[in-house]
């Protein structure tokens, strides 16, 4: 085991419920009893194509995610670019490839997640998350879009974000608030502050 792994299983509380052990890898499955922290406001989290949106009323930040977009349109100009005759070896090189470009989103995503759950828990506030779950059905073919473009909204690690926030918020004891559809449906239309709408119907402009 790595020096990391040995020092977060002998922290004080945690405890190794069940391990996996194969050919080449060993698994731990890990938990602890961690005390809810009392927060005094929240945060909301945005989660973006090419950023994580961090704020409340006093602070926003951006956490750039633009080097995803890049490796994911590398990853598939160089899948594209195979010509290889067997099918087998083709697929075999797209399926590592694959694994190369999920690997390196989610190393950039630990680093913005892991900077945002700090920060909670320095400020002691929660962090707010929309359900955003289904998106992925307006970026179907027949919608009126490129092939490149849903290729690129389809791409988006929405999830992985939403993932990693939660399970290292409960690491922590930092409360996560999931809202519902109804609760956030139209909020990115006005301005929050004044309530002026900030897009049209058609979607074709939006104010700053």
């Amino acid at each position: 085991m790595t020096k990391h792994t040995l020092e977060v299983i002998s922290r004080p509380g945690v405890k190794v419920r069940s391990f996996t052990l194969t050919q080449n890898r060993l698994s731990l499955c890990i938990a602890r009893d961690t005390p809810l922290l009392q927060c005094n406001s929240t945060v909301g989290v945005d989660r973006n194509l090419r950023n994580l949106t961090v704020g409340n009323d006093q602070e926003i930040r951006h956490y750039d995610l633009s080097k995803c977009v890049r490796i994911a349109n590398t990853t598939v100009r160089i899948i594209s670019s195979l010509t290889r005759d067997d099918d087998r070896i083709r697929t075999a090189i797209a399926s590592r490839y694959g694994r190369r470009r999920t690997d390196r989103t989610g190393h950039l995503l630990h680093n913005s997640t892991k900077t945002i759950v700090a920060v909670a828990v320095q400020r002691r506030t929660a962090i707010v998350l929309e359900n955003i779950e289904g998106i992925h059905c307006l970026y179907r073919k027949g919608n009126g879009q490129t092939r490149k473009y849903r290729g690129r909204m389809n791409g988006w690690s929405f999830g992985e974000a939403q993932r990693q926030i939660e399970y290292k918020a409960r690491w922590v004891g930092l409360p996560v608030v999931r809202l519902s559809r109804r609760e956030t449906r139209g909020s990115s239309l006005a301005c929050p502050r004044c309530g002026e709408r900030l897009q049209s119907d058609k979607g074709l402009e939006r104010k700053l």
